[in-house]
């Protein structure tokens, strides 16, 4: 598995190692959460992810199947898929092109017929201010073509308040944004996440967002699992079009005046919450097994899972994300924060694998350059 350091690997690490396989991980960072884990039979740590290392390890430990889980280790081995005699659990570079670009993504999604929020494109800075009125909807919200999670994410009230925000600078950090409609509040957040093989879906999964961090758009914290048809059969549709191979997450927000899903966007990789979906039943680690080592007909993978199971990042994250809620009281925050869940899996918590809770303090701290 590649790309280990991050808080998602941990379940996929522990699930591929009780089910009797060596899991083998590469991380980018010398704190590797999901690299740390005591079912790792070995780590690596490298400072650069190159399609050489890579098969030198594969080769190495004669590894049955490379799992890339962020966008760094999908670009690279989508873009040098020639190179590996291997499966690889990646798509196809022009698929995964599309999926990185959300202003692909939206235009994409179109041509399908899948709503997408009103979307407003210019080609520079000066393109913008000479075309602002053709902005005709509020509130709104700017996001970079290409980025992840919260990053140079801002939500806009009105027109006048883009002008302010929407600056030279930000362009400079950013490039140019999308300017998109803002989906009102009171709608459920919701993904259906998949694994496919050679344009065919293996297993479909969906789950709720409740909390995230940083409020502002950030991964989940606390989800539940859930059966939404119209998110799995959308989000298949728009997998199927693109002959896609490998995991992916179709990201929806509600909107709570048609109770209609409306696509944010599709993450070409392994998403957040894929330990919920092995906790619920949906095992993307059996399905890998069977269907990319094995030869297993996807037909034949159980694609049923329980709906109602929960999902808990609890430190910071789900921590964070109550004590800086604007919703809650002081009351309703301490009860939120001692919560029990039944039918909870906690993202890193796991009785008798403790070096994963300290390496996640680490990593944090290394990551904004306190060590």
């Amino acid at each position: 598995m590649l790309e280990a350091e991050y808080r998602k690997v941990l379940p996929v690490v522990r699930a591929f190692a009780k089910k009797g396989h060596n899991v083998y991980t590469v991380s980018l960072n010398r704190f590797s959460i999901g690299g740390s884990s005591k079912y790792v039979s070995k780590n690596y740590f490298l400072k650069e992810l190159t399609p050489e290392n890579v098969l030198e390890i594969a080769e190495r430990h004669n590894i049955d199947v490379i799992i890339p889980s962020n966008e760094k280790s999908v670009e690279l081995l989508s873009f040098n898929r020639e190179k590996f005699d291997i499966p690889l659990i990646t798509p196809s570079i022009e698929s995964y092109l599309i999926c990185r670009d959300k202003l692909k993504t939206i235009q994409f999604a179109e041509k399908l017929g899948v709503r997408v929020p009103k979307t407003f494109t210019f080609k520079n800075y000066e393109d913008f201010i000479e075309h602002f009125e053709q902005i005709d909807v509020s509130p709104l919200v700017i996001k970079p073509k290409s980025s992840a999670g919260s990053r140079g994410l801002v939500y806009i009230n009105n027109r006048d308040e883009l002008l302010d925000i929407l600056t030279k600078e930000y362009i400079e950090r950013y490039g140019f944004p999308l300017i998109q409609e803002r989906i009102p509040s009171g709608g459920r957040p919701v993904g259906s996440s998949f694994l496919y093989c050679n344009g065919q879906e293996v297993l479909g999964f969906c789950h709720q967002r409740i909390r995230e961090y940083p409020p502002s758009g950030g991964p989940s914290t606390l989800a539940v699992s859930i059966y939404d048809e119209q998110a799995l059969n959308t989000g298949k549709r728009l997998l199927d079009s693109l002959n896609w191979n490998g995991l992916a997450m179709v990201e929806f927000k509600e909107d709570p005046r048609t109770s209609e899903l409306v696509l944010m966007e599709i993450n070409p990789r392994m998403w957040g919450t894929i330990g919920l979906a092995i906790f619920s039943g949906a095992d993307f680690t059996d399905a890998i097994v069977k269907v990319f080592i094995e030869n297993v007909d996807p037909n034949d993978v159980d694609k049923e899972y329980k709906a109602g199971c929960y999902f808990r990042w609890v430190f910071p994250g789900d921590i964070m994300s109550i004590m800086v809620s604007k919703n809650l009281t002081a009351g309703q925050k301490f009860r939120e924060l001692f919560r029990r869940y039944d039918n909870v899996t906690y993202q890193i918590m796991e009785k008798g694998d403790v070096k994963p809770i300290l390496s996640t303090f680490l990593y944090s701290l290394a990551r904004k350059k306190i060590i």
